[in-house]
C-alpha cells in the first residue's frame, strides 16, 4: 500500500468515526443529552392529577315537618325564620283538621292564674298543653288533648287524673280548623337546634322527622 492510498484510508476512517459519534448512523453514546431527554419526558408515564375542590365537603341536609300551626303561625314563623336563621328553606301545605273533643282546663279568671296553672302542669311532667289565647268562651283555658274519638278522650282524661290533673274536664266540639304543614330543610348537625329556637312562641307546633321516599 502506497503512502498516499494509506492517508486516504486514514482520513476515510476519521470521517466514519465522526459520524458515528454524532449519531448519524441511529446510535447515540449513553448520556447524550437527545437520549437523557427522551428518558425524562417519557409520555407513556406521565399522569394527570386533578386536584381537590376548592369548596370542602358537602353538607349533609336534613329534614323534619312542623305540625299544629295556623296559617297566622305559619306566617309568623316564616318571618321569625327569614330574619334569624334564612340559611333554612320552609315550605308549606295546608291541611285540616276535624276535632271533636278537646280535654282542657276551663278558662281561669285572668293570665296570673292561667300562667301558675302552666306551671304547675310541668312540674306534673305534662306536655303537648295550649293556653288559648284567642277571645271567646275559652279564652285562658288551656287545651291538653285534641281527639276524634270520645272513648279516648276519656281515656286520656284519666290518666291525667292519675297523674294529678284533676280539674281537667271533656269539652265537646265540632269544628273544622285550617291547619298548615311546614317542611323544614337545612344542614343536619344544627337544623333541630335551630328549630327548637324557632319554635319557642308556638306551644302548639309539634315537630317530627319527614317521611322517608321508598
Amino acid at each position: 500500500m502506497s503512502l498516499r492510498t494509506f492517508f486516504i484510508f486514514l482520513v476515510l476512517v476519521n470521517v466514519l468515526f465522526f459520524a458515528w459519534a454524532q449519531g448519524y448512523f441511529g446510535a447515540a453514546e449513553e448520556g447524550r443529552e437527545p437520549e437523557r431527554l427522551g428518558r425524562q419526558l417519557a409520555p407513556e408515564k406521565l399522569r394527570v392529577v386533578v386536584a381537590a375542590a376548592a369548596s370542602g365537603k358537602q353538607v349533609a341536609e336534613a329534614c323534619r315537618l312542623i305540625d299544629g300551626l295556623t296559617p297566622e303561625e305559619a306566617q309568623r314563623l316564616r318571618n321569625e325564620t327569614q330574619d334569624k336563621a334564612p340559611d333554612l328553606k320552609l315550605t308549606s301545605e295546608p291541611s285540616e283538621e276535624m276535632t271533636r273533643y278537646w280535654v282542657l282546663i276551663p278558662p281561669l279568671p285572668d293570665r296570673a292564674s292561667a300562667e301558675k296553672k302552666l306551671v304547675e302542669l310541668k312540674r306534673l311532667g305534662i306536655s303537648g298543653f295550649q293556653l288559648i289565647e284567642d277571645e271567646g268562651a275559652l279564652k285562658l283555658g288551656v287545651v291538653l288533648g285534641a281527639f276524634n274519638n270520645e272513648e279516648e278522650a276519656r281515656q286520656f282524661l284519666q290518666t291525667l287524673a292519675k297523674r294529678g290533673v284533676r280539674s281537667a274536664k271533656l269539652q265537646p266540639r265540632e269544628k273544622t280548623v285550617v291547619k298548615v304543614q311546614l317542611t323544614a330543610k337545612g344542614a343536619a348537625d344544627s337544623l333541630d337546634e335551630k328549630l327548637r329556637g324557632l319554635l319557642v312562641p308556638f306551644s302548639a307546633a309539634i315537630l317530627s322527622p319527614c317521611a322517608e321516599k321508598h
